[in-house]
């Protein structure tokens, strides 16, 4: 079996990849990756499967929605104050 040659710019992204996974703890995204290293998102795919990296890093981003649960929590407060008094 011949070994395949990388070439420097492989490498190098290679190692931009491994960093941000590190570095982030694996709380990054293949768009992260390209964005941090100037490549597609496609290279990055296969760089990670070569290497493989496919489990160290999440497959999604997180949702750009508006946090409610803060007013949730109050929501749910306030209903059961009014269900059980103020001793809840």
């Amino acid at each position: 079996m011949m070994a395949q040659i990388t070439s420097p710019r492989i490498e190098r992204i290679a190692y931009q990849i491994w960093w941000l996974i590190e570095d982030r703890a694996g709380e990054c995204t293949l768009a992260d990756m390209a964005s941090f290293t100037g490549a597609s998102r496609q290279t990055c795919s296969q760089i990670c499967r070569y290497r493989g990296w496919s489990g160290r890093y999440r497959k999604m981003a997180r949702s750009h929605a508006v946090d409610n649960g803060p007013q949730l929590i109050d929501a749910i407060d306030d209903e059961l104050s009014s269900l059980f008094g103020e001793a809840a």
